[in-house]
């Protein structure tokens, strides 16, 4: 009961691109400025300058910029991945030069690769969003495993009750809406125009190979954000345990994929700060956490920037 929908309105390529209206570009700044300035109540502005001023940044930045080339390469592995296997054949190349445009802005570049899909491979607009839902959702459920992994490590710590409970919530939530999405069971009749949705397509198509392969290069790709967090902890002076780390990093990048703020921007560092209250001085925590987002981007620009004339030949404008 397939429902491609590939003649409807809301499939036109443009309309994924249209311009918003100025508060949806305005207000995650704001959110940011004031998670940012709620922070700096919290820990002096001077203490935060301070602990920044005594990292080792002479081998942390480095290291961001190795761990943002295996992410990206990894990233976009599994898109292409993904892509091919749910919708049309997708090179490498392509899905580099896309994922680039997600990791600098999600909700632009998500927009600009379904209008890309749509136009270059000719696949409907609803058919690429299901893909990248899907691609979210698995993305959650790893992430959510790993926190889960490293709570149960914990056992006795401070941390181990807020992180389990969290991260144990959310992970039924998402892997039960997963398996609601897949099953023939209950055959209620919402149930089964909920399933038939084209958004949901990617979702009833998954194989468990497909689960196998998307789970080997996700675990990679995450695993690398946590020896990211776990070193530069180190290079900021805190004591953050390696199973720590695993418990809390996923939990910090769900807190900066809220749309609340561009590129979690504040939120990051508000999570790292509640999560790793006791493991130094508060303004080396803060510290980390606000600059940590700004590497990653700036990372991911540098290094994404040759990728931009790519997909410039790859589209035949």
């Amino acid at each position: 009961m397939e429902n491609h929908a590939n003649q409807t309105e809301g499939d036109d390529p443009s309309s994924g691109l249209e311009k918003g209206p100025l508060w949806k570009t305005v207000a995650p700044w704001l959110g940011a400025i004031a998670v940012i300035a709620y922070l700096f109540y919290e820990v002096p502005l001077a203490e935060v300058l301070a602990a920044a001023g005594e990292a080792r940044l002479e081998w942390f930045l480095p290291g961001i910029l190795v761990a943002i080339a295996f992410w990206f390469l990894l990233d976009s592995l599994a898109f292409a991945y993904l892509i091919t296997r749910f919708n049309r054949p997708l090179a490498w190349s392509e899905a580099r030069a896309m994922r680039l445009l997600a990791a600098i802005n999600w909700n632009i570049g998500t927009a600009g690769i379904v209008f890309y899909l749509r136009r270059f491979k000719g696949i409907p607009a609803l058919e690429s969003t299901s893909s990248i839902l899907f691609y979210s959702i698995f993305d959650t459920i790893v992430l959510l495993s790993l926190a889960l992994a490293g709570a149960w490590s914990l056992q006795g710590s401070a941390e181990l009750g807020s992180i389990e409970s969290t991260a144990g919530g959310l992970l039924f939530v998402t892997a039960a809406s997963l398996a609601f999405l897949r099953a023939e069971r209950p055959d209620w009749g919402w149930a089964r125009r909920v399933r038939g949705w084209a958004v949901f397509r990617s979702h009833r198509l998954a194989t468990p190979q497909d689960f196998a392969i998307l789970l080997a290069i996700r675990t990679g790709y995450f695993g690398c954000f946590i020896a990211t967090f776990y070193f530069g902890a180190m290079a900021f002076g805190l004591e953050v345990s390696l199973p720590l780390a695993m418990a809390s990093t996923p939990l910090i990048l769900l807190a900066g994929a809220l749309p609340i703020t561009p590129g979690g921007l504040g939120t990051q560092a508000a999570a790292m700060l509640y999560l790793w209250s006791g493991t130094g001085d508060p303004a080396a925590v803060l510290a980390l956490g606000l600059t940590l987002p700004v590497a990653l981007t700036g990372a991911r620009v540098l290094l994404g920037l040759p990728y931009l004339a790519e997909f410039r030949r790859l589209s035949p404008s």
